[in-house]
């Protein structure tokens, strides 16, 4: 009986060891957000290029810890997409303030031609 148990426990503590497999979705989600992100000039942007450091990080951290079997990393990866998607939010949000702060200094050097 106890050598059964102690089998028993064994097994388990070896099962518990083996890697996790990453969920490779949710790894394609997050790294296609992140390249969204680098391709609209998140880099360029200080908020943005925080956000994206931190999903690249995140991301990094992700596919540590499913290597070593821990299940945080789903939790992990799904904090990374949602940084990667905040990066590429306010890298467009830059570029369309920019886009109507040129539009506006058009718009008023037009009117200052106009002017007698």
């Amino acid at each position: 009986m106890m050598k059964t148990l102690l089998v028993s426990l064994a097994a388990l503590g070896l099962g518990a060891c083996s890697s996790a497999p990453i969920n490779s979705e949710r790894l394609a989600s997050s790294e296609s957000s992140i390249r969204g992100a680098e391709e609209v000039g998140a880099s360029g942007v200080p908020a943005a290029k925080l956000h994206l450091q931190l999903a690249r990080d995140q991301t990094t951290e992700a596919k540590k810890l499913a290597a070593a079997g821990d299940p945080r990393s789903e939790a992990l990866l799904a904090r990374a997409e949602s940084d990667a998607e905040l990066a590429l939010g306010l890298a467009r949000e830059a570029t369309v303030h920019n886009e109507a702060l040129k539009a506006t200094e058009d718009l008023n050097a037009v009117r200052a031609q106009g002017a007698p």
